[in-house]
């Protein structure tokens, strides 16, 4: 298989499960009476832990509770398709046997099992692909781990590298380290496991390009089809890797993942139950598919080996909708409009010599009718993917607005459940053909950056997408807007900036505009008191107006470390239908903290009489 099939079959799979598990899970957020607020995997690090001290839990580390098999079944039952073990994460404890540092499950546990290798035993065993977390540049148990240095901003108050240990910058070699222990240790993990499907690496704050080639290389010689995510730094890598729980606001190109919790936390912290439901997964599942992206859900098992049992009813429950459901998720692409949808997601499940193209409906909202226009191909028939041999009722006809094609489907009697979803069979094997123009749809428009048009003063510039800076690394802004690889647009502070969109209204009406923004920094909060500046011009209609976004959002920022929020800014009233063209530029952040925010979407409703 070539590197290339790699990737289809890693875009096929969506769906994966991602496991945080080592010494850190023994503490479990809490240290000599004190608990954490932070994820906890970073404990040594919050706590600034001596390296002595942190190194008597292997010998409390005793998981006997721990059935790989287990593991790979609650995985494979919920839909996922491969796995993601944390070979050695920041702590520099290494969870499996390693010939090249004793500080190893095998070596310095009373446990003294090679938890890796049934691990990887129980993939091949039950069809699931392997990967491997591998932390590259951070290692705090290591005295040449990576360490940024004093002048470089901390992680929340943390420092990245272990200076309280070793506090002497200028003494550290991070070739001694990288030579001894990152090589052997990667090399092992690649000949001593069989195949394995992903290197996932993490953080890369000091390597050195030159270094992170040395690792692509090596991981391609051992195993050529193995991927690596771009978080191995300096944008190398197979397939991109989105920040922790980030969403990209539009369809993505290529193959992408984001690595979401399905709590607060990463690793173990016995106070954390702020458990997303299972509909809340599925929600995700479904929004990161319409995107193209796969969605990497993270499990802490516990000290002694078991998952959480809330964790492993969720995963049960989500494997309950991915069995009835999943083709729409699996083997599927996003969503071939340029936009989103009020009524929920929606993605394409290609044409086979066997079956027509299909269009799946995910819907998140109880609707008796959609209309959906821009669906150029005839559609054969409509269906609820529960109830595949019923045939739902649909009308396709023009609109009579500029030959806009609109198919009018009656949703009575589709399967209520967390996310049903109905099924629009094409009359081609062929990619769909959708009309592109930025079209209301049921009464809602979602305008995302990438439909714009950026300008620069009076120059019109190019949205080239930046690459996506992995966990930690930092990438100096310009001054000047500018869309990001997610669909954000950042940096959109100077006043002289603006963007634009060409918008289509089948319809006349008055509509609520709303700013749907984001933190850029990781696990900072959704902030607001940014005075914008929206303008229209349509057929007869001409306006500007300024609005002040709300400190408090219209709802709560989604759960995660990229906060997000929905700011109510003004209304806009449309006389005719046709093209129209609104123009929004940000004219002051109101407050410093207020600057790194970044632009998701600009939302319209229309505000029904």
């Amino acid at each position: 298989m070539s590197v290339a099939n790699a990737i289809e079959e890693f875009k096929d799979a969506q769906f994966g499960l991602f496991i945080h598990w080592g010494l850190y899970a023994l503490p479990g957020g809490v240290w000599q009476g004190r608990k954490m607020a932070y994820i906890g995997e970073w404990l040594q690090a919050k706590f600034r832990i001596p390296k002595s001290e942190y190194e008597q839990l292997a010998a409390q580390f005793n998981p006997v509770g721990f059935d790989a098999e287990q593991w790979v079944l609650t995985a494979k039952n919920a839909g996922m398709r491969y796995l993601v073990f944390t070979a050695k994460h920041h702590e520099g404890f290494a969870m499996y046997h390693s010939a090249c540092d004793r500080f190893n499950i095998v070596d310095a546990t009373p446990f003294g099992r090679d938890v890796l290798a049934e691990l990887a035993a129980a993939c091949h065993k039950h069809g699931l692909t392997l990967g491997l977390y591998y932390s590259q540049d951070l290692d705090w148990h290591d005295p040449d781990g990576g360490d940024p240095g004093p002048a470089f901003p901390k992680n929340f108050e943390m420092s990245w590298g272990n200076d309280w240990d070793f506090p002497d910058h200028q003494a550290k070699n991070f070739q001694r380290y990288f030579e001894g222990k990152v090589i052997p240790q990667l090399t092992e993990l690649l000949t001593h496991y069989g195949p394995i499907g992903m290197i996932w690496f993490d953080c890369p704050l000091t390597i050195s390009r030159r270094d992170s080639g040395r690792l692509a290389a090596l991981v391609k010689q051992v195993q050529p089809e193995c991927l690596i995510n771009t978080r191995l730094g300096h944008d190398l890598g197979d397939y991109g890797s989105l920040g922790d729980n980030q969403l990209p606001s539009v369809r993505l190109e290529g193959a992408w993942e984001t690595p979401g919790t399905l709590n607060d936390t990463w690793g173990f912290k016995y106070d954390d139950q702020n458990w997303k439901s299972a509909r809340e997964v599925i929600h995700l599942l479904a929004a990161l598919a319409a995107k193209n992206t796969n969605y990497l859900l993270n499990v802490g098992p516990q000290p002694d080996g078991r998952f959480p049992p809330a964790a492993a009813k969720i995963l049960r429950e989500v494997g309950n909708w991915t069995g009835t459901y999943g083709d729409a998720i699996f083997h599927s692409r996003g969503n071939p409009f340029p936009y989103e949808f009020d009524w929920g997601w929606m993605t394409v499940s290609p044409g086979t010599p066997e079956r027509f193209t299909r269009i799946n409906l995910l819907l998140r909202s109880s609707l008796e009718v959609i209309t959906l226009y821009g669906v150029r191909e005839r559609v054969r028939r409509c269906f609820d993917l529960a109830r595949p041999d019923r045939d739902l009722p649909f009308a396709q006809e023009p609109t009579g607005a500029d030959g806009i094609t609109g198919v009018r489907l009656r949703l009575e009697g589709v399967a209520t459940g967390e996310l049903p979803v109905v099924v629009m069979e094409l009359d081609t094997r062929q990619e769909p053909g959708i009309e592109q123009r930025l079209i209301v749809q049921n009464g809602c428009l979602h305008l995302m950056p990438p439909q714009g048009q950026l300008q620069h003063g009076t120059a019109t510039v190019d949205a080239a997408e930046r690459g996506i800076g992995a966990a930690g690394e930092r990438r100096a802004g310009t001054g000047h807007g500018e869309i990001d690889a997610t669909g954000n647009l950042v940096e959109w502070h100077n006043p002289a900036d603006r963007i634009a969109w060409t918008v289509f209204w089948a319809e006349p009406g008055t509509y609520r505009v709303d700013l749907v923004t984001s933190a850029r920094q990781h696990s900072a909060p959704w902030v607001g008191g940014q005075t914008v500046r929206f303008a229209y011009e349509g057929r007869d209609d001409r306006l500007s107006w300024d609005a002040t976004l709300p400190d408090c959002p219209s709802q709560p920022p989604a759960a995660g470390c990229y906060a997000q929020g929905v700011a109510a800014a003004s209304t806009l009233t449309v006389r005719h239908p046709g093209e129209g063209r609104l123009t929004l530029n940000m004219l002051s952040p109101g407050k410093p903290e207020a600057i790194p925010m970044a632009l998701n979407e600009l939302r319209l409703t229309q505000i029904k009489p």
